[in-house]
């Protein structure tokens, strides 16, 4: 019996360091210097969408596999001197994230068919990266989030429709606090992340998971309403996006202190970003 508690609590520590990417990874020999030019070249197959070409990257994926393979040889943790600020350590853990959530997804979906939610590979998949082998909760949850920036959650593909739009640029240091930005605002402007129906504001998830993020980013810190953050990047008109609601709607039905509606969470849509996908049917919703 000892020796069979002695070997589970092995199992167990060595699942809890893989899942926490805090077990090592063999550091190969860079080809050159790092850049982010294949990945900007496997960028070409998402459309101004967010759809992606799953055809077309399968066809030529040459260059995005370069620059997952790339990830493997520099990070920010293993040569942080290539890495002086903070914006250069940021674009590439979000560069990383998305690289490895695409390659995943076009290996395991070639043709565009199925869904993301299907093995859930964020959780069960890890990757050489600098030195350490690194799972898609590791990046989020525990390099990510030190930089306590919530509008990377708007930026962080997760190989679904309903998820955020994977841009079609990769982020840069120089451009990162635009691109946050513009991420923020894309996500807010989407039915699919808020509507308004009467009083009630329909949210997608991520401010349900991620909540705690967005209440500390509000002057009011954690007391705050989650409203006060989603008002600040919603659109003042729709003229692009027909149909999504504006700061002037929200402050219409929510009052000036947003606190006369409520919330709901709404499900994910869990179908491929496909560009010959069908537009999904809109999912019931959920109340907090």
């Amino acid at each position: 019996m000892a020796v069979a508690l002695a070997v589970l609590g092995v199992l167990v520590t060595g699942a809890v360091l893989y899942v926490r990417g805090a077990l090592p990874a063999a550091v190969p020999a860079a080809a050159g210097p790092f850049t982010s030019n294949d990945y900007a070249r496997a960028l070409d197959h998402v459309r101004p969408s967010g759809d992606l070409d799953f055809v077309g990257l399968g066809q030529d994926r040459a260059a995005l596999e370069r620059f997952v393979a790339s990830l493997a040889t520099v990070s920010p943790r293993l040569k942080p001197e290539l890495f002086p600020t903070p914006e250069d350590g940021l674009a590439y853990w979000i560069n990383a994230h998305n690289a490895l959530v695409l390659s995943q997804l076009v290996e395991r979906h070639p043709d565009g068919v199925g869904s993301a939610w299907f093995g859930r590979f964020y959780w069960g998949h890890a990757w050489p990266v600098g030195g350490e082998r690194l799972t898609l909760w590791a990046l989020e949850q525990r390099i990510l989030g030190e930089y306590g920036d919530p509008r990377v959650h708007f930026a962080l593909f997760r190989g679904t429709r309903g998820g955020p739009a994977l841009d079609g640029a990769p982020y840069q240091p120089e451009f990162l606090d635009a691109q946050l930005n513009d991420a923020s605002r894309r996500f807010m402007a989407s039915p699919r992340h808020v509507r308004l129906e009467g009083d009630t504001v329909h949210l997608a998830r991520v401010f349900q998971t991620h909540k705690q993020d967005f209440l500390a980013a509000l002057p009011e810190g954690r007391g705050g309403n989650v409203l006060q953050f989603v008002w600040a990047f919603l659109p003042d008109t729709c003229a692009e996006r027909p149909g999504c609601d504006t700061r002037g709607d929200l402050d219409r039905a929510c009052g000036p202190k947003l606190d006369k509606c409520r919330v709901a969470f709404m499900p994910e849509d869990l179908s491929l970003p496909d560009v010959a996908a069908p537009p999904p049917r809109q999912g019931l919703t959920f109340g907090e």
